[in-house]
């Protein structure tokens, strides 16, 4: 009996020290947010006029916005709230291209500004909604959302990564989704969450993610 109890509890102490370990590894491990696209094309008379994306965030990062800039906890966040998310937690994203990067050709840029911020949540899980003008591109353009420190994991919805709203015109754009390996982005995956550091070139130890960019044309 007393035998049965020391392997019972040697059994116990292994489960837990595993799980700790586990734990410890995922908490270190990057990325550390991970971040479900949207992407609304507006259209008028045919031409791209801009892009409302629309970012819906995993339950812990959700619940540091809601617990946090939901001060009336009423479920949703009013004009001086969102101005407080705003001004407090996505302007930082400036810091990082907005996530977002345009390509025509071989040259890949970045929104200098976005508009129209708007937060929300539902059953715990928040939001943000914002636009970026694209009305200087023409026809044929990429379009991304992604991380290139791999700090955030942004994936397209699964069910409706695009969607086109507006004026079609004659000819309705129509859209592809596929890897480009001419931008890897490389990333230590032991990189703690106060880590943001960019590496330009494979090292060992390094993981490579490869930007997946919706390809517009009409």
């Amino acid at each position: 009996m007393i035998r049965y109890r020391y392997k019972k509890i040697v059994c116990i102490s292994i489960l837990l020290t595993t799980l700790l370990f586990i734990a410890h590894v995922q908490l270190m491990a990057h990325p550390h947010l991970f971040v479900s696209a949207q992407t609304e094309f507006v259209l008028n008379n045919g031409k791209i006029q801009g892009a409302y994306e629309t970012w819906t965030f995993d339950r812990f990062f959700s619940a540091d916005i809601i617990q946090g800039y939901d001060l009336n906890r009423d479920g949703l966040f009013d004009r001086a709230e969102t101005k407080d998310v705003y001004d407090n937690a996505f302007i930082n994203t400036k810091n990082y291209s907005y996530f977002t990067f345009i390509r025509q050709g071989d040259k890949r840029e970045s929104p200098a500004q976005v508009s129209d911020f708007s937060v929300r949540q539902k059953n715990g899980i928040a939001s943000y909604r914002f636009y970026v003008d694209l009305s200087k591109y023409n026809g044929n353009f990429y379009f991304a959302v992604y991380d290139y420190t791999f700090f955030c994991d942004f994936r397209y919805d699964e069910k409706t990564p695009v969607f086109f709203t507006g004026a079609s015109g004659k000819t309705m754009p129509t859209y592809t989704i596929v890897e480009n390996k001419k931008y890897p982005v490389y990333y230590d995956p032991f990189d703690t969450a106060d880590m943001t550091m960019t590496y330009n070139s494979w090292k060992p130890g390094l993981q490579t993610y490869y930007p997946r960019e919706i390809h517009i044309t009409y």
